[in-house]
């Protein structure tokens, strides 16, 4: 049989030269790089030019650079690697006669169909495809007034075309059209096309000036920026074979194309200025006013601020020149910043036009989108304190912050009841508290003429609380009760996946980052039932939606970084890892392969069998499969503690002697590295790869060199 998967060989490249003359330089780049898959077929091509004039005269500096960027990827023939890890290992490719099956006999689809055959399906002429072309320019200016007066301004813009392809050969099993609804309209081609624009202008006025003991830096600036985008969508149908798949062939156009457009503009002029004196006190602060289009007609400006302090403890007299303490800096800031965290036109009422139809008046329009005027700016009010300090002549680095940040005007999803024809639209609610701590450390742990050992390491714990929540949260959490309660009109969400993952609801006190589900005791040894435990401490083997608390929450208590620098002569060593302790997890894999895992028509895990209760007396982590077609509804059953180590960089490198170089090839850099990640991964929670994608590793080699 052949094997859809693959080790594969990626490469990348780039170039830069540059020249000129003192007052005019002027540089070209250019980047290849091909990456593919680890299922055949599959693959992604990327590359890039841009060109870059630099001019400067006397006071004068402007700079623009333009590049072009084109990437193209590519779908395997064989599809996913879950689309055979899924299938009964009794179920054969192949007939008798060594001809490949279009259907399987035994594994179904969602649809309780049967599957399709993907080694079948590789030899027709499927394939899926996208592509884009950007194009960016961006211009500069630097005008040096007089020695403390400057102008800065830039204007840049971005242009992307996109499109891409779906064909569905006519002998697939994957079409819409079933068979018997005529041979004519097999076959599938989905095109899509969009482009986007985006432009952003901005000039400042700085001020600087330093005197006896003083520093003073002050500006002035005034930003904009545009961003718009479009994008059609057409669906074809019938086509003769899978190598007529141009849209000339299709036989109709299926439904009607869809197209969709969207605008976002915004406006900004802010001020600042930081003041020192004698490099010891210092002193800062910044106000700006912020208008977006995102925003309902009547909020779209708002005002927003900061200021901050400071105090360069070593360099006071008694710690000048201390060989211990090299520096120790106190600083303290507050201020209130601004988001807007939502797509385009949420706070816009839309109407959809209806050009099928004629009507004596005219054509008619129909209401599309619920909007709300009154959509204001999400606020968080940050206060931070922080200390910096440097010990043994700079060897140990130490920096620690606090920080206490409140959000006010929370913008979330208000859910509607499904007879006004909206599910939910945005508004303005709720508050919440987040605090917490920043701590890096770095120390170099030795150092000579060749080597030098340095580790280095960050952790930083947040803890979030809901402080406030209005009428239409506690209005979205009755939903969420009610939208549960459905489940028990069929049969606990029977053949129904959608009832087995929790859903956030909002309380006071409690997190945003919250788990939701009924507190379990386990599996009944007696019966294989599941036994709950209710908010007033009774016992009962049913699910009840009401009984919902909050029984996780996965934000950790603690996560970051460590790592180490080793170097020694022209070799050079770096390593980080990333960490995670404290937090939990609902093991949603866990619910539906194993638990929910319907076995009569995919390949599941093993545990669906080995670890589930089977008669009474046992001690089992799953219920009676007797029950295994109802959804198993959120319980405290699947909630895990996690932590994690991950490498996230590990690099090698190997630096060739300057001179040498320079001497005998006349460059004045020669580099060699060699680098991986998530070699190591470790996991307190089993990462449930088998059925969905098989884990790889990246190992990239790379020569860098400049003349």
């Amino acid at each position: 049989m052949v094997l859809p998967l693959r080790n594969a060989f990626d490469h990348k490249h780039s170039l830069f030269i540059e020249g000129g003359t003192q007052n005019l330089r002027w540089g070209v780049d250019a980047s290849y790089n091909a990456a593919n898959g680890v299922m055949k077929g599959s693959g992604r091509d990327r590359y890039s030019v841009g060109f870059s004039l630099d001019y400067r005269m006397k006071s004068l500096q402007v700079k623009n650079t333009v590049s072009f960027t084109h990437s193209k990827s590519k779908e395997s023939p064989y599809g996913s690697f879950s689309d055979y890890t899924i299938l009964q290992p009794y179920d054969t490719p192949y007939n008798d006669d060594g001809t490949l099956r279009k259907r399987l006999s035994f594994s179904k689809n969602s649809n309780l169909r049967e599957a399709n055959n993907p080694l079948y399906e590789a030899t027709l002429g499927n394939y899926t495809w996208s592509a884009y072309d950007e194009v960016s320019n961006n211009l500069s200016l630097n005008w040096y007034l007089t020695d403390y007066w400057t102008v800065r301004g830039q204007f840049s813009v971005n242009r992307k075309y996109s499109s891409g392809e779906r064909f569905i050969d006519p002998l697939s099993s994957k079409t819409t059209a079933a068979p018997n609804e005529g041979g004519h309209n097999l076959g599938d081609l989905y095109v899509d096309d969009g482009n986007s624009l985006n432009w952003n202008a901005n000039a400042a006025l700085y001020y600087t000036r330093s005197f006896n003991k003083h520093n003073l830096n002050l500006s002035v600036a005034w930003e904009a920026s545009s961003g718009s985008s479009d994008a059609t969508n057409v669906h074809y149908r019938g086509f003769p074979s899978g190598q007529f798949h141009s849209s000339n062939y299709a036989a109709e156009i299926y439904e009607k194309p869809s197209r969709t457009e969207g605008t976002s503009r915004m406006v900004s002029a802010w001020a600042t200025g930081n003041y020192t004196w004698n490099d010891i006190y210092l002193a800062d602060f910044s106000v700006r006013f912020d208008g977006s289009s995102d925003f309902g007609s009547k909020q779209r400006w708002a005002p927003f601020f900061s200021g901050g302090l400071g105090v360069n403890i070593h360099n006071y007299e008694f710690l000048k020149g201390n060989e211990m303490v090299n520096k120790l800096k106190v600083r303290a800031s507050y201020g209130r910043t601004g988001k807007a965290s939502f797509p385009a036109y949420a706070a816009t009422t839309m109407y959809e036009a209806l050009f099928d139809e004629w009507y004596a008046t005219g054509f008619g329009a129909v209401l599309k989108a619920l909007g709300n005027n009154n959509l204001t700016w999400e606020k968080t009010d940050k206060f931070n304190v922080g200390i910096e300090m440097q010990f043994l002549n700079r060897r140990l680095t130490v920096d620690a912050d606090y920080y206490h940040d409140k959000t006010i005007d929370l913008v979330n999803d208000v859910s509607l009841s499904q007879t006004s024809g909206f599910s939910s639209y945005k508004d303005n609610m709720g508050e919440v508290l987040n605090q917490g701590f920043e701590l890096q450390v770095r120390g170099e742990v030795f150092r000579n003429r060749d080597w030098l050992v340095a580790l280095w390491g960050n952790m930083a714990h947040n803890k979030n609380k809901i402080v406030k929540i209005s009428d239409s949260q506690r209005a979205y959490n009755l939903r969420v009760e009610q939208f549960y309660q459905n489940s028990a009109n069929e049969e606990y969400g029977r053949y129904n996946a959608q009832y087995a993952v929790p859903i956030s609801q909002y309380e006071e006190g409690q997190s945003l980052t919250s788990i939701w589900a009924v507190k379990s005791l386990g599996i009944d040894p007696t019966t294989g039932k599941e036994i709950f435990l209710n908010r007033d401490g009774s016992v009962s083997d049913t699910w009840n939606a009401t009984q919902e608390v909050a029984v996780g929450n996965t934000e950790p208590k603690f996560n970051g970084s460590i790592g180490f620098n080793a170097a020694y002569k022209q070799w050079s060593l770096f390593a980080a890892f990333q960490y995670e302790w404290g937090g939990q997890e609902y093991n949603q894999t866990l619910v539906d392969r194993v638990e929910n895992a319907r076995m009569q028509y995919q390949n599941v895990d093993l545990r669906v069998l080995t670890d589930r209760w089977k008669q009474p007396g046992d001690i089992a982590q799953f219920k009676d499969i007797k029950n295994a077609d109802s959804a198993t509804m959120p319980t405290s059953r699947f909630v895990q503690d996690k932590a994690y180590l991950r490498l996230s960089a590990l690099t090698l490198s190997y630096d060739f002697n300057r001179e040498w170089i320079k001497k005998y090839l006349g460059m004045n850099m020669l580099r060699l590295e060699a680098s991986t990640r998530d070699f190591i991964n470790w996991n307190s929670i089993r990462q449930e790869r088998g059925l969905s994608y098989p884990k790889s590793w990246t190992v990239d080699f790379s020569i860098k060199a400049q003349l």
